[in-house]
C-alpha cells in the first residue's frame, strides 16, 4: 500500500515490489491516495488480490492514515500480516508498533529485510535472527534486532517495478515544475553527507551510494521506449555532489541521440558555473536548492554548511544561464528570532529566485533537532499528523505559533506578489499546459491578492 500520491510515484514501495518478484513472490502495489480509493475500494483491491501480507510504507504525518487503513485490515482480513515500513517506524520504533494492528515493522531500507522476513514467515521459521525488524515475541514483548547494513551496490536492485503503476499519468508535479508530458521521478543515489540538523537520515543513512552512470542511462532508456516519458524529476537528496558521475551520464545520453528535460535537487557547493552551463546544455530547465535560512548564524546552528554569499553567486549564476531556480526556506529554527525571520524574507527577495517554498521547522523524529527541541523551546507531539511542515508543532523560545505562521504567509507574500514574478506565472499561462497552470495557481493566487488587500 503506497503512502505517498499524486506528485510522484512511491518509488520506495515499488522496489520492493520489484526486488521480491525478482525472488518469486507476486506482488501487487495500491497507492490509495493517488487513486483516491475509499475505505470500501481499499477492501475490494485486497480482496481481489488475496494477499498473504500486506506492507504499508508511512512517513510520521501520515501515521494516522496508516494506522486507520492497518485496522481496517485486520478487522476485515484477520489472517493476513500486516508490515509496517518507511520513516515513522524506523525512527519512532515504539510508538509505531505499539498499535496490534501492526504485526511486524521493518527498520531502514527495505529490500531485503522485507524478502527474508517473508521467507521466514513463509517457512514458518523464526524471525529473531533477521536484521532490521521489529515483532513482538510469544509473551507479547516487543523486540527490535539489530539494524541492517545499507546496501552499497545499488546496481544490484532490479528498476522499481513500473508496471504495477495502474497509471503513469496519475503523477504529475504542480503545472508550473514541469515542461513535458509525460514525466517521471527517479533516484539514483542514496544516503546525504550533508549534516544539517533537521534532516532524518534514519532510512537511507549519510553514507552516499550511487548507481553507475550506466545503470542509471539503461533505466532512462527503459522509461523513454516502454512509457514514452518525455521530463523526469531526479528527486536524489544530492544529485549532482558527484560530477563526474554526471558527466558520465549524459556522455552517455548524448551518444545515444535522446534528449529530454530535467529537474533536480541540489546543495549550493556542489555546483559552479561552468558545471551549471554543462547541465542546462545537457536539458536541466530547473533545481531546487536548501537554503533554509538568511541569517549566518542559523545557517551555523542547523549545520548547514553554506554561505549567503556563495548562494547568492550560485543563484545569480542560474539567472544568468536561464536555469529555473526554487529556494527552499524554513521559518522556525532553533534560537529563531523576528530578527532572523525578517533577515530571510529579506534575502528570498534579494536575489533572482524563480519560487520560493516555506515551511514551518519541524524537528521529525529521528532527527537531531528533535532529540533536542526542548532545549530550545517547547515540542507538542500530542498528533503525529501535524507533524506536516505547515502546522507550528515546535516553537522557538521567544515566539509563538501565531508569529511563526504570520511570518511564513509575509514571506510568500512579498515573494509572488511582485510584479515580475506574476508576470512569468502568467506568461506560462499561454505555453503548454496553460489552462491546467490557472487551475492549479488561482486558489493560491486569490489567498495573496485578499492578503494583500487586507495589509493596503
Amino acid at each position: 500500500m503506497g503512502s505517498v500520491g499524486g506528485e510522484q510515484i512511491p518509488l520506495g514501495i515499488y522496489y520492493i515490489a520489484a526486488y521480491l518478484r525478482t525472488h518469486g513472490f507476486v506482488t501487487s502495489v495500491t497507492d490509495a491516495e493517488a487513486l483516491k480509493l475509499t475505505e470500501d475500494d481499499i477492501i475490494k483491491e485486497i480482496r481481489d488480490f488475496s494477499p498473504a501480507f500486506v506492507g504499508i510504507s508511512s512517513t510520521t504525518v501520515a501515521f494516522h492514515r496508516a494506522l486507520t487503513t492497518a485496522k481496517l485490515i485486520k478487522e476485515t482480513f484477520p489472517n493476513i500480516v500486516t508490515i509496517l515500513g518507511g520513516p515513522h517506524v524506523t525512527s519512532n520504533l515504539e510508538h509505531a508498533m505499539s498499535f496490534e494492528a501492526f504485526d511486524y515493522g521493518v527498520l531502514g531500507e527495505g529490500e531485503v529485510t522485507v524478502h527474508e522476513l517473508l521467507e521466514a514467515l513463509y517457512e514458518d521459521k523464526p524471525v529473531a535472527d533477521i536484521k532490521g525488524i521489529a515483532y513482538r515475541d510469544s509473551s507479547g514483548e516487543l523486540r527490535s534486532t539489530v539494524r541492517r547494513d545499507y546496501i552499497e551496490n545499488l546496481d544490484t536492485l532490479p528498476y522499481p517495478a513500473f508496471d504495477l503503476v495502474s497509471d503513469i499519468n496519475l503523477y504529475k508535479p504542480p503545472p508550473s515544475n514541469y515542461k513535458t508530458l509525460p514525466v517521471v521521478n527517479m533516484i539514483t543515489s542514496r544516503g546525504c553527507p550533508s549534516g544539517c540538523t533537521f534532516c532524518d537520515k534514519n532510512i537511507f543513512g549519510r553514507m552516499y551510494r550511487k548507481r553507475s552512470a550506466q545503470n542509471v542511462f539503461d533505466e532512462i532508456l527503459f522509461l523513454w521506449e516502454k512509457y514514452k516519458i518525455r521530463e523526469i524529476a531526479f528527486v536524489d537528496d544530492t544529485f549532482l555532489v558527484n560530477k563526474q558521475r554526471i558527466y558520465d551520464l549524459f556522455g552517455l545520453i548524448q551518444k545515444s541521440g535522446l534528449f529530454f528535460h530535467w529537474t533536480c535537487m541540489a546543495r549550493i557547493n556542489n555546483v559552479d558555473f561552468e558545471f551549471l552551463k554543462f547541465l542546462r546544455d545537457n536539458g536541466c530547465w530547473n533545481i531546487a536548492f536548501g537554503i533554509e535560512s538568511g541569517d549566518e548564524e542559523i545557517l551555523k546552528v542547523i549545520k548547514k554548511d553554506i554561505s549567503l554569499e556563495k548562494t547568492r553567486q550560485v543563484i545569480e549564476w542560474c539567472h544568468e544561464l536561464k536555469i529555473k531556480t526554487k529556494g527552499f526556506f524554513i521559518i522556525g529554527h532553533p534560537l529563531e528570532t523576528l530578527d532572523t525571520m525578517n533577515k530571510t524574507i529579506e534575502f528570498s527577495l534579494s536575489i533572482p529566485l524563480d519560487a520560493v517554498v516555506v515551511t514551518i521547522n519541524t524537528p521529525i523524529p529521528g532527527s537531531p533537532q528533535y532529540a533536542e527541541a526542548h532545549k530550545y523551546g517547547s515540542l507538542d507531539t500530542a498528533d503525529w499528523s501535524q507533524f506536516n511542515y505547515w502546522r507550528p508543532v515546535f516553537v522557538p523560545a521567544g515566539l509563538t505559533k501565531e508569529i511563526l505562521l504570520e511570518k511564513q504567509k509575509e514571506m510568500y507574500t512579498r515573494f509572488y506578489m511582485r510584479p515580475h514574478i506574476l508576470f512569468e506565472y502568467f506568461k506560462s499561462l499561454f505555453g503548454r499546459g496553460g489552462i491546467k497552470r490557472l487551475k492549479a495557481i488561482l486558489p493560491s493566487l486569490s489567498l495573496l491578492i485578499q492578503s494583500k488587500l487586507k495589509r493596503i
